[in-house]
């Protein structure tokens, strides 16, 4: 009889492991950052991700969110995705990263499948942050042939872009 307890004590055990339940992560709570933009909101200034520049002949859009308190310890994830209007739109190019300590980045490579151009990747803060609180800034970019104005820019953004979205997993310190 003590066999058969201790059998089923280790399956139990070994299917409560297994799902993860124990989280022996020496991190704190697993978070998210999400920046999504839909439509028009896509070029609203209010919320403080989004900014624009010039390289070269290009316009360049970017949405962009510092996170601070991070756990060093394990490695940022991040998705990125620009949504198109349709498979046939053409000339709109993206780029995202994730930045930390002013130096330090990773480019996370986007490709352009269907009506979605998509990408992921990851960071390790540790050889800054070590054991102490990190940071890190994400960010997606969408960039094309300027067409001649702002105004025009934008409004070519918000015809041909239907959403902008990157999130970033990562746990807090």
């Amino acid at each position: 009889m003590k066999y058969l307890y201790f059998t089923i004590s280790l399956f139990i055990s070994l299917f409560i492991s297994g799902c993860d339940l124990l989280d022996d992560s020496p991190c704190g709570p697993k978070e998210t950052l999400d920046i999504y933009l839909l439509g028009s909101s896509i070029v609203d200034t209010a919320g403080g991700v989004f900014n624009h520049y010039t390289e070269g002949g290009n316009i360049v859009f970017q949405w962009s969110e510092l996170v601070e308190n991070v756990c060093a310890e394990e490695h940022v994830k991040a998705n990125a995705r620009v949504a198109l209007l349709d498979e046939t739109t053409t000339g709109i190019s993206a780029r995202a990263n994730i930045s930390w300590q002013f130096l330090f980045e990773e480019k996370i490579t986007m490709t352009k499948t269907g009506s979605d151009i998509k990408g992921n990747g990851e960071a390790g803060l540790k050889q800054v942050f070590d054991k102490e609180p990190g940071w890190f800034v994400a960010a997606v970019e969408v960039y094309f042939p300027s067409k001649g104005s702002f105004a025009l820019d934008t409004a070519f953004l918000k015809k041909n872009v239907i959403s902008v979205e990157l999130m970033a997993n990562y746990r807090k310190h």
